[in-house]
């Protein structure tokens, strides 16, 4: 997307052998204004939700606060370090502020990162892989502190950097898990080497040295298994007559690129669920994300058992084309419509009668036996709403930890990405918001909570095991 742009570096980025020096580029404060200020008029007039935990009037006393604290020159990190409690209070995970392209570029291809993927487990990190091709590091063991930070603070300095959902704390986790080396470069720092202290499964205390590679030469070096596994996946059990469905993504273009059609494949699973005589069935939602909840009412036809629908209402801004665009509006814009209803306190709310608040019917014939479906803080989305939907219709057992969108409403679907005109920098909204069917048990600012909780431990991580999986698996085989 073209926008109109105004840059104002103080300083120019340098490229060393391909990688970034600091500082990058520096921005006056007077520029950094200027971004302020488009990207609070994008979120006034873009985002659905803006004022979910705070009012418009502190919403508006934080950012005048951010605003009066932009004294000196500041990097794109820094400025997005600034903006960060705007994001924090807003309390959608969906929305936020991304470096520039070409330091993006670099994080991903060509800055020094530690070459380590973790596990985050009651608050502290553990190894879960190292990601150069070799290991240096006993599998699971917990890292106590790398080059003298305590690995709380650098847990902590992580945790800062993302926006949080509500006060859910498990998103943010997962996170971590999935993008740490990227997220310990940003929010921790540059660093050639790293000097990590550990404890090994037996208690023993060791420091051993790892140095950064780039993330080029992660996907290069780094080879875990043979196996490529399909986003969807079915095992059956034959001696207990149970199932275990994976669906580790409910996003559309993954499950496309993966040629995973998801009513055919949703078909044959029923087929062979028929076939097999199955009489229980495990749905793995983990870390499964996804924009289009159509998906996930495919998923929950499957097991419905009852008319359904997954969400009561669904609304959006004001539906006009935000100022911050120079060229044509994306295509969410020009179909609004009269889909919605007129604007009424700053919401445009979807027609009641539309066909996506209306009740749908299950597949024919639906598989009939005992549903357990797990989730856990990755868990978001259309994800998050399939796992809502099939808790709250009494339908399933939810197992595992708080799913990662918030429980009373969320935020999702198309997103709006608009380059900042001074620092370059990403904001990203996303433009609809959605108040899941039924009522969510728990605080009004986390995720749904499960049924029967569960959680990883350390043990997991250095022998591979799923502890959650080998539950479900002796609670199967006791009722067989």
């Amino acid at each position: 997307m073209k926008l109109l742009t105004l840059l104002g570096p103080i300083g120019t980025g340098l490229l060393a052998n391909g990688q970034y020096t600091e500082p990058v580029r520096h921005y006056y404060p007077e520029l950094l204004r200027e971004d302020l200020a488009v990207l609070w008029k994008t979120v006034e007039q873009s985002h659905p939700d803006p004022y979910h935990y705070r009012t418009r009037e502190e919403m508006e006393e934080l950012v005048a606060s951010v605003d009066s604290g932009l004294v000196l020159p500041l990097s794109a990190e820094g400025f997005i370090r600034a903006v960060m409690p705007i994001f924090r209070a807003m309390g959608d995970a969906g929305a936020g502020l991304f470096p520039p392209d070409a330091l993006n570029e670099a994080y991903l291809h060509s800055d020094p990162l530690f070459p380590i993927s973790v596990a985050v487990l009651d608050g502290k990190l553990y190894l879960n892989d190292e990601l150069k091709g070799f290991e240096s590091l006993p599998p699971g063991c917990e890292l106590l502190s790398i080059n003298g930070n305590s690995s709380t603070k650098v847990l902590e300095k992580i945790r800062n950097g993302l926006v949080p959902e509500g006060a859910n704390e498990t998103r943010k986790d997962r996170q971590i898990e999935k993008k740490f080396p990227v997220l310990y470069r940003r929010f921790v720092g540059s660093q050639e080497r790293f000097l990590v202290r550990y404890r090994d499964v037996d208690g023993t205390e060791t420091e051993r040295m790892l140095f950064a590679i780039t993330g080029d030469q992660i996907k290069q070096f780094h080879r875990k298994g043979t196996l490529s596994l399909q986003p969807w996946r079915l095992e059956e059990f034959p001696d207990t007559r149970a199932a275990w469905l994976t669906l580790s993504t409910l996003e559309p273009k993954v499950l496309a690129d993966a040629q995973v059609e998801p009513a055919k494949y949703l078909n044959t699973v029923l087929d062979v669920l028929r076939k097999s005589e199955c009489r229980t069935l495990v749905i793995d939602l983990r870390g499964a994300s996804g924009t289009d909840l159509a998906i996930a009412e495919q998923v929950f036809a499957l097991v419905a058992q009852t008319p359904y629908r997954l969400v009561s209402s669904m609304s959006i801004n004001s539906g006009q084309v935000p100022d911050a665009y120079a060229d044509a509006a994306p295509d969410f814009f020009t179909t609004v419509g009269d889909l919605y209803l007129p604007e009424q306190n700053g919401r445009r709310m979807l027609r009641p009668e539309d066909p996506r608040l209306m009740h749908l019917l299950p597949m024919a014939k639906a598989f009939s036996g005992k549903l357990y479906v797990i989730c856990d803080g990755g868990t978001v989305g259309a994800g998050a709403a399939a796992a809502m939907l099939a808790k709250r219709s009494g339908r399933a057992r939810l197992v595992g930890e708080e799913a990662g969108s918030n429980a009373a409403s969320f935020c999702g679907g198309r997103t709006l990405d608009i380059a900042l005109p001074a620092t370059g920098c990403h904001l990203v909204l996303p433009l609809t918001r959605y108040v899941p069917n039924g009522v969510g048990e728990g605080p009004k600012d986390h995720g749904e909570i499960p049924t029967y909780p569960v959680y990883r431990v350390p043990d997991d991580v250095a022998k591979g095991k799923d502890t959650v999986r080998d539950m479900l698996m002796l609670l199967i085989d006791a009722m067989k």
